[in-house]
């Protein structure tokens, strides 16, 4: 089986194997569709629909400041960007057969050699420098004449925006720190190793009921 990934299969994986295994792998678990979750999905399609022309629906009005912000900002926007790499690190088509780490981001606004690059959040804040490094990288990759990557994680019920910015020098270093954990994800591919790891999730938020824990709590 080709080994590729994304960063959604490695936060699973790192909050507990086993779960990545039915989610991501063998894919014989789905997530139920939470009212959170449910939420989360409107909340992106009326916002790529927005950046791509289309006005807000009533109760979305409060976002139209941040929306209209995008759009009118310098560059070429981009919306529901689907990019994808090889394992050397060189751009790919997304189901190419090369492919090794696929991306998705939910707007990105290029202007010369500079990029903005925003995911949207529904749920509480929380700080997650991964996601905005991988972003940054999948671009550099595919746009040779970017220097310079602005990312947000923009939590959008909460009026909080977390920021980073990466130059491309910085790949080295990038890839260093997330090269390990991909390698572990890896490695339990071709082992056949996912331990199941207890957490407060399992109590609410895991569908894996054959989990010993499942129901429990960590």
């Amino acid at each position: 089986m080709i080994f590729t990934w994304s960063y959604s299969a490695l936060k699973n994986f790192e909050t507990c194997a086993k779960r990545h295994y039915h989610y991501d792998v063998v894919k014989d678990v789905k997530e139920p569709e939470s009212e959170q979750l449910r939420e989360g999905n409107r909340l992106h399609k009326v916002f790529e629909d927005r950046l791509k022309g289309t006005p807000l629906p009533l109760g979305f009005g409060q976002h139209e400041g941040l929306l209209a912000k995008v759009v009118a900002a310098p560059g070429e926007l981009h919306v529901e960007l689907k990019l994808a790499i090889t394992s050397s690190f060189t751009p790919v088509a997304y189901f190419g057969k090369d492919v090794w780490y696929r991306s998705r981001i939910d707007a990105v606004k290029v202007n010369g050699p500079v990029a903005l690059a925003l995911d949207w959040k529904s749920g509480r804040p929380t700080e997650d420098l991964t996601q905005c490094q991988l972003m940054a990288s999948t671009l550099f990759a595919h746009m040779p004449a970017l220097q310079r990557v602005k990312t947000a994680l923009v939590f959008v019920g909460h009026d909080k925006i977390e920021p980073a910015e990466f130059v491309r020098e910085d790949l080295t270093e990038i890839w260093g720190e997330i090269l390990p954990r991909v390698k572990a994800m890896q490695k339990a591919r071709q082992q056949q190793e996912y331990p199941p790891k207890p957490s407060g999730l399992c109590k609410k938020y895991c569908a894996v009921v054959s989990c010993p824990y499942h129901g429990k709590g960590g």
